[in-house]
């Protein structure tokens, strides 16, 4: 039986506002979890000069439907923040503050979105 999503995530991912490149996203990371099939890319927009910070998240996801809502939730907290080596520590701080800690059987969506936005900051847009 699937453990259900908090009540302030559910919301998120009912609404569905970031799916998708925002417009002039430089970033683009992706992680999958080969034993269960999860993939998730996140699109970051970053702004210039010395310590950058995150204007804008989008993402695709397919598999269960708690990696397709850490997703949506990331997308939430992650405009803000530093865009920097840190990103997937800040991040999932973030996602906790405003959602909960994730449950045990969601963490590896977690960890899985983390991942992403780690890796978006690795890779330009056209990288895979």
């Amino acid at each position: 039986m699937h453990e259900p999503l908090p009540a302030s995530l559910r919301e998120v991912f009912d609404a569905s506002r970031h799916v998708g490149a925002p417009a002039g996203a430089q970033r683009r990371g992706e992680a999958r979890n080969e034993a269960c099939g999860d993939v998730v890319v996140i699109w970051l927009r970053v702004g210039a000069g010395d310590a950058p910070v995150i204007e804008a998240a989008g993402f695709k996801a397919q598999g269960c439907p708690a990696a397709m809502a850490a997703a949506a939730g990331a997308c939430e907290v992650l405009s803000g923040l530093r865009a920097d080596s840190a990103l997937g520590k800040a991040l999932a701080a973030a996602f906790s503050a405003k959602f909960g800690a994730p449950k045990a059987a969601h963490r590896h969506a977690m960890a899985l979105v983390c991942e992403a936005a780690s890796n978006a900051m690795n890779r330009e847009r056209g990288e895979t």
